[in-house]
């Protein structure tokens, strides 16, 4: 059994990472937010108010419910140093890397195909090295959020809910579509009222990554489900205009 002393010192520890995480997240998306909003006060509220309130609790939802429902354990293992750890995280970069190149592809041809007009104009306001650390941003923030916190969060209450070892795994998959869906809905305002038409394909194909995340981050753990993140906008939103700059 393990020692509970030993273990509450491992939440802590697991807790304090992830938060630094996320405020790291956080402060390396100002550029990108300074340079869409221009307006100084506007953009250090909304930091602070992403880490109190949004990343904060997801810390603490991810580490401690996480345990009662069995999602986290590889970052947890490796904060305790328990042997493999580090085998356990490494194993979940290849196939994230595949997740997000292949949605990172797809991603691209659909920006491409997107009319003009139907994005939010001042998303081409950003610099190329804005846009990097954007990619950096998103992937850690929107995962510990989406992911370790909020699904966690829906798991947890649809076991406290239905008391049955049946539920356990359907209550994993629904989890992670109410928690696409929210990180679909985070993703509207890109959309300008000429978009309204992509409504349904645009909620669909986030929806569709984010549930993908989620599966990442059920099977190999929230790191995997940071670096396709990472990976998938970066192709995006980064390379395509180093591209350009290139040719």
């Amino acid at each position: 059994m393990d020692d509970p002393v030993t273990g509450q010192r491992t939440d802590r520890v697991l807790f304090v990472w992830i938060l630094l995480a996320g405020l790291v997240g956080s402060l390396l998306g100002l550029p990108w937010t300074f340079a869409i909003l221009r307006d100084s006060s506007t953009v250090w509220l909304s930091a602070a108010v992403e880490v109190l309130f949004f990343l904060t609790p997801a810390s603490a939802v991810g580490v401690w419910l996480g345990k009662k429902v069995g999602l986290g354990s590889r970052l947890r293992d490796f904060v305790s140093g328990m042997p493999g750890g580090w085998e356990r995280v490494r194993s979940g970069l290849l196939p994230a890397m595949l997740v997000g190149v292949t949605f990172g592809g797809i991603g691209y041809f659909a920006q491409n195909s997107i009319p003009e007009g139907a994005l939010m104009p001042d998303l081409s306001i950003p610099n190329t090295f804005e846009w990097f650390l954007r990619c950096i941003s998103a992937a850690l923030t929107e995962e510990i959020f989406f992911r370790f916190g909020l699904m966690t969060f829906f798991v947890w209450v649809i076991r406290s809910i239905v008391k049955k070892p049946a539920i356990d795994v359907p209550s994993l998959w629904i989890g992670n579509l109410l928690s696409a869906l929210v990180f679909a809905g985070a993703h509207l305002p890109q959309l300008t009222s000429h978009g309204l038409s992509l409504l349904i394909p645009f909620v669909m194909f986030s929806t569709g990554a984010g549930m993908v995340m989620g599966w990442l981050y059920m099977r190999y753990g929230l790191v995997a489900a940071i670096v396709a993140h990472f990976i998938g906008d970066l192709m995006v939103y980064v390379i395509p205009r180093l591209m350009a700059v290139i040719v």
